[in-house]
């Protein structure tokens, strides 16, 4: 049975509550499905349908600890819970969404403008993947061709490339619905 992580930050909508009791909720259940939404969700506007989980402990341990309203402490620990989910038993009313699947079916077209496709160098994917200590490689002006008139300016970062990116970064999935307490079968303390 597959494993998945949830890293609650001191603070923040599910800290309060214990989801090994009440199950765990989107902060906004009754919000409209779409693939923008999605996107925002995972740009870091938590306050939508969806819920995140991640594949790896280490993701959900940082975000308990760095995603917080305070930081943590022994007496106000953030939490990382352990929440077991098998796809052929999955609790009713529970979608299971790959964003970067989701994402890659939305912006399908090479052509379009805008697209997901950046026009940085290689390393300007290494300030979307880590904007605190990696962060001046979304400011460096974006190479041009020699004789090139225009002026230089960093490249633009679009919803669907974030999205995409932290995604992959974070080993994220996405649910809509709500996951039973039975489902949620550890309970780690983070300080």
């Amino acid at each position: 049975m597959p494993r998945f992580y949830k890293g609650v930050g001191v603070g923040t909508y599910l800290h309060s509550s214990n989801p090994q009791v009440t199950g765990i909720s989107a902060e906004a259940p009754g919000m409209a499905y779409s693939v923008p939404a999605l996107m925002n969700h995972i740009a870091g506007n938590t306050n939508s349908l969806f819920i995140s989980l991640t594949r790896s402990y280490g993701v959900a341990e940082m975000y308990a600890r760095d995603y917080g309203r305070a930081f943590p402490t022994t007496r106000s620990p953030a939490y990382v819970y352990a929440i077991d989910l098998d796809r052929r038993s999955l609790p009713r009313g529970l979608t299971v969404i790959d964003p970067v699947v989701e994402v890659a079916a939305y912006v399908n077209n090479p052509l379009a403008d805008p697209s997901y496709h950046h026009h940085g160098d290689m390393g300007f994917l290494l300030g979307i993947v880590n904007p605190v200590t990696m962060g001046s490689y979304l400011s460096r002006p974006a190479p041009q061709p020699k004789g090139n008139k225009s002026i230089s300016h960093p490249p633009n970062i679009s919803l669907p490339l974030q999205t995409v990116v932290r995604a992959l970064r974070d080993a994220e999935i996405i649910l809509c619905g709500t996951i039973p307490a039975s489902n949620v079968v550890d309970r780690h303390p983070v300080v």
